[in-house]
């Protein structure tokens, strides 16, 4: 049985032409492709009702199953590295990775639980914020989407939304077995099954992922730090009754466990000193239940989707004993003791999302989509911590719980106005409540700190109704050149944060404000020379107002929330050329340019050096790529040794990050990223083999330089870095049936 193009997103992935249009999308890097294809056959669900990408007004990134697989992606960090304007950004461990799309994004860190500037969703139901670096496992195809998406996606997307399109179960026997083995103990090993029950009515699918690789960063006090073994998996069943019907459930998880690498001492411009740890653990856990009902009918399709996810983590860790006697003068001896120097949290997190929609048929002349979400959200955060030489506000048990709940109403439509002209306009109304309570225990650390309590609590509750939308217009100059302008508004409302640094003291912590983005964006998308030389581009605007953030002061580790204006301007372009069936050179460059423009003056006080000017932090001026691909059968190079039809690839890959600050005071600059990354492979019947290179001129750059004051007694000043992995090698193979 054949499923319709609107309905789970269609298995576009497996035509492996696909892959040659995909760098025409906005900012993917581009993939080796055996023929041409037209870009209307590459179908984004992030509209929630099906569109081609040449419909699409707006900058759209998609990456299909093949190139998934060819880059040796796994995770949303792998993912994003090929997505110039996409920055995933990192304090050394998994469930404190977050997203910047154009600049927008949580700032440094999320003030609560409430910030999803830039979300990921499965199949359009939403993770937790702390999974943006989760498992990518059995993927038809990934599709970025940039800008404000709260008008289909809700809640805070007010960067972009990141949805993955899982493979679904299918009416074929199939499956894959796939082993990847390199430096520094990489191994990974995975296996998808397709079972079908009763072809064209009961079919199942499973996936399942075990990887694992070492640690890279020498320490001191304890074992190596980067070393992590994740376990992912995902069962699903397709249930279809008749033609008009079908029923999607899945079930899905992931436990990952990880040695990260936490900030270790810098000495002004020198090399990063080996760390001094004796603990550093996080250690996390999530499972998503998801069910989705389609029913067609004459005139539109009826979808019904409930989704829940559960996130737990365990982050725990020993500040760097070498760093902190850095800066404070003191002895080594005097932060290895765990009493005095540990930090330990928890995070358990629960989304319940509700959703019913109408959508157009496939087809139809107006496409479509309406339709309601109610959502619960339960979040507890706790921490107990010591860190004796920065005081008592880093001593004591703090918790933080919050209840999220929502219901909006949500409606987009596409008009053409004339044969060559579209229209486009989406409008959501949300309603949201949130209750908060924190409660402080000093652990009897009050014995020691002159004015801490023993004991305080507070809480409060929020109401917020708002609205986001976006319009658009789309020009199709012929059916090889569109071109589109838009204007959206995304929202983030306000709230309680996590961090009350005071706590102890009796001091409540004050409320941050709702921001808002307005963003504005021309682009086009042409296909030329009978669809070898595909390009693409973009220039965007995006006025960030009151925009969140958490002030951070490194001489005392005391935060705090506030709200200040910024804006962020750039061009994406992007570009692919094939001169014959063999050859494809593909190349994308993103320039944006941030700039905060209104900090209030408390704000300055407690994050010293932020001031208007400053640039967003997280964020490169500049990030491109530049791809060589190669494919031919081995009868077409004249390799007699193996089968004609055997297929021989090869690819290399330079991708390009410009320097960027990690702190909004601009103080902690990172420099620029050179990349190169490589693949020689060769495929015969249900076979492949293949080499693979990674970071090949073995970069150790920096993805965290937090400014930590002056090493005591000189002027040189202090960071805490942390750092990625270097050159991995490695072979893998997969085989097919």
């Amino acid at each position: 049985m054949t499923l319709p193009a609107r309905s789970f997103a269609p298995p576009l992935a497996r035509s492996t032409a696909i892959a040659a249009a995909l760098i025409c999308l906005q900012g993917a890097a581009p993939a080796l492709a055996q023929e041409l294809v037209e870009l209307d056959e590459i179908v984004v669900t992030g509209s929630k009702r099906g569109e081609k990408l040449r419909d699409v007004p707006g900058s759209v990134a998609v990456v299909d199953a093949q190139k998934l697989a060819e880059e040796g992606v796994t995770d949303g960090a792998t993912a994003l590295r090929e997505i110039p304007g996409a920055v995933m950004y990192s304090y050394g461990d998994r469930s404190n990775a977050f997203v910047t799309l154009r600049g927008v994004g949580p700032l440094l860190m999320p003030l609560s639980p409430d910030d999803s500037s830039v979300l990921t969703f499965v199949d359009g139901a939403p993770l937790m914020l702390e999974q943006s670096a989760s498992s990518y496992l059995d993927l038809e195809q990934v599709e970025v989407l940039k800008g404000p998406q709260n008008t289909l996606f809700g809640r805070s997307t007010s960067g972009g939304a990141i949805n993955l399109v899982p493979a679904l179960p299918t009416d074929v026997f199939e499956g894959s077995l796939r082993s990847d083995f390199g430096s520094d103990g990489l191994y990974r090993a995975e296996t998808v099954l397709n079972l079908p029950i009763r072809p064209g009515v009961l079919s199942t699918r499973f996936a399942l992922r075990q990887s694992g690789v070492n640690g890279y960063a020498a320490n001191d006090a304890g074992p190596d730090l980067g070393g992590n073994q994740v376990l992912a998996g995902r069962a699903s069943v397709l249930y279809t009754p008749g033609d008009a019907t079908r029923l999607l459930v899945t079930l899905a998880g992931e436990n990952a466990d990880t040695t990260p690498v936490y900030y270790t001492t810098q000495i002004g411009e020198a090399d990063p000193l080996p760390a001094r740890q004796s603990f550093a653990s996080d250690n996390s856990q999530s499972r998503q239940l998801m069910a989705k009902f389609e029913q067609d009918f004459e005139r539109f399709t009826f979808t019904a989707q409930t989704s829940f996810n559960d996130y737990s983590v365990e982050n725990n860790y020993q500040g760097d004993q070498l760093l902190f006697s850095t800066v404070t003068g003191l002895p080594i001896s005097d932060f290895s003791d765990t009493a005095d120097n540990y930090m330990f949290w928890t995070k358990d997190q629960s989304r319940l999302t509700q959703e019913f929609r109408l959508s157009s048929l496939e087809g139809a002349a107006i496409g479509w989509v309406a339709g309601a979400v109610a959502y619960r959200d339960e979040n507890r955060n706790t921490n107990s911590s010591n860190v004796t030489a920065f005081g008592a506000t880093q001593a004591g048990f703090k918790s933080y719980d919050q209840v999220t709940d929502g219901v909006a109403v949500f409606g987009d439509i596409s008009l053409p106005l004339s044969e060559r002209l579209t229209a486009s306009a989406g409008l959501r109304l949300t309603h949201e409540d949130k209750d908060f309570s924190a409660d402080f225990d000093s652990l009897g650390y009050d014995l020691l700190y002159p004015g801490m309590l023993a004991r305080y609590s507070e809480s409060g509750r929020l109401s917020d109704d708002f609205w986001t939308g976006k319009a658009a217009l789309s020009y199709e100059w012929s059916p090889d050149l569109t071109t589109y302008a838009s204007i959206a508004r995304g929202y983030k409302s306000g709230g309680y944060g996590f961090y009350n640094t005071f706590m102890g003291f009796g001091v409540p912590r004050g409320t941050y404000a709702p921001s808002e983005t307005i963003s504005y964006e021309i682009g086009g998308r042409a296909s030329l020379f009978e669809g070898r030389l595909d390009l693409s581009g973009a220039v965007f605007f995006n006025d960030l107002n009151d925009e969140q953030i958490m002030l951070y002061d490194s001489a005392t580790l005391a935060s705090a929330n506030a709200n200040l204006d910024a804006r962020s301007q750039g061009v994406e372009l992007d570009a692919t050329w094939r001169p014959d069936d063999h050859w494809q050179l593909g190349t994308g460059l993103a320039y944006t340019r941030t700039e905060i423009t209104d900090v209030p003056a408390a704000a300055s006080v407690v994050n010293a050096g932020l001031e208007a000017g400053d640039r967003l932090p997280n964020t490169p001026e500049w990030a491109g790529r530049l791809d060589l691909g190669y494919r031919a059968t081995a009868g077409e190079i004249g390799w007699k040794a193996a089968a004609p039809d055997t297929e021989v690839y090869g690819k290399i890959g330079y991708s390009w990050m410009g320097a960027r600050y990690f702190d909004a005071a601009n103080l902690g600059k990172l420099a620029p990223v050179n990349l190169v990354s490589a693949r020689l492979g060769m495929r015969w019947g249900n076979g492949e083999i293949y080499l693979f290179g990674e970071n090949l001129l073995d970069e150790r750059y920096l993805t965290v330089r937090q400014p930590y004051g002056v090493a005591a007694g000189t002027t040189t000043p202090v960071y805490g870095v942390s750092y990625d992995r270097g050159r991995v090698i490695g072979v893998g193979m997969t085989v097919t049936f």
